[in-house]
């Protein structure tokens, strides 16, 4: 019966220690879902980005064909309007791009969360096992110690049979 006490604590131990071990798995392998959330994040910006641009290169081409088939010179006002269009334009592809960085920012820290935890994870269940050993080990020696000390004769070998 000692024994056995002792086998199933160490058994328990070895299954915390194995759970832990499939739990920081399962964290490694958000982290790389995350990471690759960020690459993809990136280049959909700039994806994003460059349809902004060429939407303003169409935007600009037109204004240019409208002041010129109504007679506007480009020059003054005209130019102004179409150097502001090209600003905001810029500004607005400018800002997709930034979005994208801070998306992706945020989905490589919670990579890096991710594995820290893993790693947490990992540790919590080496000393879980432990503590679940040691524990039934002091168990066993108090059940040991009981049995000794109220003439029950039970030795960790004879598993209470004398």
């Amino acid at each position: 019966m000692l024994f056995a006490q002792i086998a199933g604590s160490v058994y328990a131990g070895y299954a915390q220690y194995q759970a832990a071990k499939a739990q920081a798995k399962v964290m490694e392998y958000n982290a790389l879902v995350q990471e690759q959330n960020a690459v993809i994040a990136k280049q959909q910006a700039e994806y994003e980005a460059e349809r902004q641009a060429s939407s303003m290169r169409r935007l600009a081409g037109k204004q240019r064909a409208a002041y010129a088939s109504s007679g506007v010179q480009s020059n003054g006002t005209a130019l102004d309007l179409m150097m502001d269009t090209q600003i905001q334009g810029e500004f607005d592809r400018l800002a997709i791009l930034y979005a994208g960085d801070i998306e992706a920012v945020n989905y490589k820290s919670a990579a890096a969360g991710a594995r820290l935890e893993a790693k947490a994870t990992k540790v919590a269940g080496k000393y879980r096992a432990y503590a679940t050993a040691i524990s039934g080990a002091s168990q066993a020696g108090s059940t040991y110690q009981i049995n000794n000390s109220s003439g029950g004769g039970s030795s960790p070998t004879s598993g209470g049979m004398s």
